[in-house]
């Protein structure tokens, strides 16, 4: 009883226009709202789906600050294996390089109420419509993802991720 009381009182939920990363995540870096979020070089960095997986990244923990990495913006050309909308109300669209390298790309929700002070407010909301409105044919598809680095130290378990558990979050652009 207890369990559902809980599902059923937290602000989650794919179809909660309102939902949000809880604060146990890396929330603040997550979407760029976080005190290092000013010095992000927006200069994209042209980047494969094996190379940035075999990128060095800091092991780190959920009270870390942004990371030298997650100060980058970095570029990827794949295919998409598969998009899903998660209990956060964020899209994620898993990029492969065919070879079973993967990369998981994420567009959080702009109805978060932390989202309105990110630093990319216009950028989230621009590749949210994108993805929204390709959603049903957009899975085997090439496309081009700009996105910010992020360590998703949230998902520490095997997933057609990165192996480093990089992902670029939260998804500047994206467009065939």
């Amino acid at each position: 009883m207890a369990i559902l009381l809980f599902a059923f009182s937290c602000d989650k939920g794919k179809n909660n226009p309102r939902s949000c990363n809880g604060e146990t995540t890396r929330r603040d870096v997550k979407i760029c709202i976080d005190d290092l979020a000013a010095v992000i070089d927006t200069i994209p960095i042209q980047i494969s789906v094996d190379s940035i997986g075999a990128l060095n990244v800091p092991e780190i923990s959920r009270d870390d600050p942004r990371q030298d990495v997650e100060k980058r913006v970095f570029t990827i050309t794949a295919k998409v294996h598969k998009i899903s909308k998660h209990r956060d109300g964020d899209w994620k669209v898993k990029l492969t390089d065919g070879n079973d390298k993967f990369i998981n790309c994420e567009s959080p929700n702009p109805g978060c109420e932390f989202i309105p002070t990110s630093r990319f407010l216009d950028k989230i909301i621009l590749s949210r419509d994108w993805i929204e409105a390709h959603q049903d044919e957009i899975v085997g598809k090439v496309v081009t993802i700009t996105g910010v680095g992020f360590i998703d130290i949230d998902h520490v378990y095997p997933r057609n991720a990165a192996e480093n558990e990089m992902e670029l979050h939260p998804i500047l652009d994206i467009h065939y």
